[in-house]
């Protein structure tokens, strides 16, 4: 919690919907993050206090986002990753995406850049819309290359440093882009740069409006990526401050899975050339009193979580921990395991495997010993399909949950 004088204070960097400066502390977020992680370990949540607006306040820098996009991509990997559009649910969203930006752009032979493609899910959905004349551009070279295998041209850069090579673009996507983003005026600068004059932005974000209708993991939404929170009024206040006026503004929910469904918001944007036109910002008075009902209820769960740990790990002096994403470096924050060694995190994700955690590598499933330390489960969702792998791999160490069996069981049904 924060004492009254530091909860107003000055910010690292001003607000990316209406540039002012002045904000409201309302949570800290800790993690323990991979040696060498580029991003930072913690930060304050803020609230701007001219518009509304959501948002981290990091130290940082754009050029720290740039270069982790750039070599920890968890969406070089379609398997373990959205982007590629491999799942049923992950094609389902894109061409959900597909449908939206076709009832904008007038013509077929529009041409489309989608900056941030991952491994071009969303392209493959824009070709089978009937857009001829689709590309994408992601920081990471393995992003970039497993498009080129799909058929679609693709650029190896950001927004903020895209390659001068690059053509005009009818309309630009940044989907699931812009919460990621440190720099905001740069960035609106840098993606004008790639359209063609009166040119369209698709922005597409999670609703952080809706954030405690859909809560699967305690504060799932606050993590080292996510920076930016926005809602249907501070998206379209962001997009007008940079000149782009707002042709369709609205709220959209998508399957991420046969359990968990995804509140996202999206508007779709043309170049009106009239940055800084000097309209006041339209204060958002709802997000951040739901703001504050997501972090009560997260820090409620989180705390049941550290009680629960703390109870079935008594005594214990080494653990696994399976997972090594952002739940799992939220976790290793818990006093329930402050003075607990982990020997090893356990993850699919082979952008992170070969990390480490301090002493503690991230290893694959196939890499666990036969060792007995018990295996905290750091999910709360599809524990029991765990479970059941990791009696497949002919382990019998003890295993723990995040919750009792039953919470966890009735929390994810």
């Amino acid at each position: 919690m924060h004492s009254a004088a530091e909860r107003h204070r000055l910010v690292l960097r001003a607000c990316g919907a209406c540039g002012a400066s002045k904000v409201k502390v309302c949570h800290r977020q800790q993690f323990k993050v991979p040696d060498g992680y580029p991003l930072a370990a913690e930060y304050d949540v803020v609230v701007c206090q001219g518009c509304g607006f959501v948002y981290a306040d990091p130290a940082a820098t754009q050029r720290d986002y740039d270069r982790f996009y750039g070599e920890w991509s968890k969406y070089d990997d379609s398997n373990t990753s959205t982007g590629g559009g491999l799942s049923e649910y992950d094609a389902a969203r894109l061409a959900q995406t597909a449908r939206d930006i076709a009832r904008v752009l007038p013509s077929r032979a529009a041409t489309i850049l989608d900056a941030g493609c991952a491994t071009g899910g969303l392209l493959a959905a824009l070709r089978d819309a009937g857009f001829t004349a689709v590309a994408g551009l992601d920081p990471s070279r393995r992003c970039a290359d497993a498009c080129r295998d799909r058929g679609f041209h693709a650029y190896v850069g950001s927004i903020s440093g895209a390659p001068v090579h690059m053509p005009k673009f009818d309309c630009v996507v940044l989907s699931h882009v812009l919460e990621h983003v440190y720099n905001i005026p740069a960035f609106f600068s840098a993606a004008r740069n790639l359209l063609s004059p009166g040119g369209y932005l698709y922005i597409e974000t999670p609703d952080a409006a809706r954030y405690a209708e859909y809560l699967y993991a305690p504060f799932q939404e606050f993590n080292t990526e996510h920076i930016n929170h926005f809602s249907e009024r501070t998206l379209e206040n962001t997009a007008r401050r940079f000149g782009f006026e707002a042709v369709a503004v609205e709220r959209k929910v998508f399957r991420t899975g046969k359990d968990t469904d995804y509140p996202a918001v999206f508007g779709i944007f043309r170049d009106s050339g009239n940055a800084g036109s000097g309209r006041p910002a339209m204060r958002d008075h709802d997000l951040p009193k739901n703001i504050e009902t997501y972090i009560r209820l997260s820090r409620q769960q989180m705390e049941k979580i550290d009680h629960h740990l703390a109870r079935k790990l008594a005594g214990q002096r080494c653990i696994m921990l399976w997972g090594a994403g952002q739940l799992a470096m939220k976790l290793l924050a818990l006093s329930s395991l402050a003075s607990i060694e982990i020997s090893a995190l356990v993850d699919s994700n082979p952008i992170l495997r070969g990390k480490r955690f301090g002493n503690a590598p991230v290893i694959g499933p196939h890499e666990m010993t036969t060792s007995r330390e018990p295996i905290v489960i750091g999910t709360l969702l599809h524990a029991g399909e765990i479970i059941s792998q990791i009696r497949r791999l002919g382990l019998n160490n003890p295993v723990v949950e995040l919750l009792p069996a039953s919470r966890a069981e009735a929390h994810s049904s």
